[in-house]
């Protein structure tokens, strides 16, 4: 399954709205390069080169020397909220979020800190503090066109498309040439149904910025929902080359390739993912599945190992390892891991499922000459310990039940 994103928090912008500099980045580099080197001790300097780093993208040496500044003086606003920047781009959001909360405690009147905290609290989920910090920001007309685009994404999360909309298009009055606020926009026309304006959305940020992750990703989403599967994966894999950190990307161009029947291709991809992201399930899950379908059970098998050790609860990974065990003929291990399985599903409240399980294990029990009691010492995860099939709810009654 795809994972659709409906809103851009457009933070990286706020570094834009600091102004031209007054000399090239380069410049900057060599100069306060040396000034750290001969004064070790100047949170100036380590601050300014923090800031260099951050221009050039360089966020983990960014937030080192950013970090420096901060500890050689304790209530250093400006380094604070550098810092939450580079943060943000490291995707430790929620060290972002306390690092531009101190330096907005520190020094409340630098221009676009409330806006930045707006947007890390709308990327954290905390819908109350992103529309505080945000409402304050409104007042101090600063850079508006980054501050109506994250009113239009707290809009829209918050499920108020048409006044989103409307932010976003305010942001455009102030800002003509801004993909992000046009990317929100087919974000919510491609939610509300509204295709064509969606693509022509898209389209427009692409116009404005060719070099867009986003907006090719999203583009690739429509192809990917209207089956066009060739289109997809040349929207992603554009926006993959463009945001190789992406996991999202991969897992979608894994996806379409499967689709396409280029099986190879997909476990490329999720192997990339994995890469950045080792410890999602179902990631594991898909390198599994397909692992499985091209007949290289052993690997399948390792890879849905994996899968449940992250997830506990992931009945279909239990499902397949009983499955690709029973390929093998490994008998305990095949059952035992449909046994699992029909205890997530009866504990989920997955009736179907448990079902569905609970007819493949029937055959399996004759194919092997063993019976369900056998298995009276099964390990299970610890999730589901001491959970019985056969215990039914207890019975509450009313006082007008006799």
């Amino acid at each position: 399954m795809i994972l659709f994103r409906f809103f851009i928090l457009l933070f990286f912008l706020v570094l834009l709205a600091c102004g031209p500099n007054e000399e090239s980045l380069e410049g900057r580099f060599i100069t306060y390069s040396k000034q750290v080197k001969k004064n070790p001790d100047d949170p100036e300097g380590h601050y300014e080169l923090g800031k260099v780093y951050v221009e050039r993208e360089e966020y983990q040496t960014a937030f080192y020397q950013l970090s420096k500044a901060t500890r050689l003086k304790e209530d250093y606003a400006e380094a604070y909220r550098e810092k939450g920047i580079a943060l943000f781009y490291l995707k430790r959001y929620l060290d972002a979020e306390k690092a531009l909360l101190k330096s907005f405690k520190l020094k409340d009147t630098q221009p676009d800190i409330a806006s930045d905290l707006g947007s890390i609290y709308l990327k954290n989920g905390n819908i109350k503090n992103a529309r505080h910090y945000l409402k304050i920001a409104q007042t101090r007309n600063n850079n508006m066109h980054i501050v109506f685009n994250n009113l239009g994404a707290l809009s829209a999360e918050t499920g108020k498309n048409g006044q989103a909309l409307k932010f976003w298009k305010q942001a455009l009055n102030k800002n003509p040439g801004l993909p992000e606020a046009h990317i929100n926009m087919g974000v919510v026309y491609e939610k509300i149904g509204q295709k064509r304006k969606a693509v022509a959305a898209y389209q427009k940020a692409l116009e404005l910025d060719d070099s867009n992750a986003m907006a090719h990703y999203n583009l690739g989403v429509i192809y990917a929902k209207g089956k066009d599967f060739s289109k997809a994966v040349e929207e992603w894999e554009t926006a993959s080359k463009l945001d190789r950190k992406d996991e999202i990307i991969l897992n979608g161009l894994a996806w379409a390739y499967e689709k396409l029947g280029k099986r190879k291709e997909a476990l490329a991809k999720l192997d990339l993912s994995i890469k950045l992201n080792p410890f999602d399930s179902k990631t594991h899950f898909s390198l599994g599945r397909i692992k499985y379908d091209m007949e290289n059970v052993d690997d399948a098998i390792d890879s849905f190992k994996k899968a449940v050790h992250f997830n506990p609860d992931f009945g279909e990974a239990y499902y397949r390892l009983g499955l690709a065990y029973d390929k093998l003929n490994q008998s305990y291990d095949a059952i035992s891991n449909l046994l699992i399985t029909e205890i997530v599903y009866h504990k989920a409240r997955k009736m179907d499922l448990f079902k569905k399980t609970r007819a493949k294990l029937e055959p399996l029990f004759t194919k092997y000459q063993t019976q369900r009691e056998d298995f009276k010492d099964l390990q299970v995860p610890e999730t589901i310990k001491g959970y019985d099939l056969h215990k039914r709810k207890d019975q509450i009654r009313t006082s007008k039940e006799k």
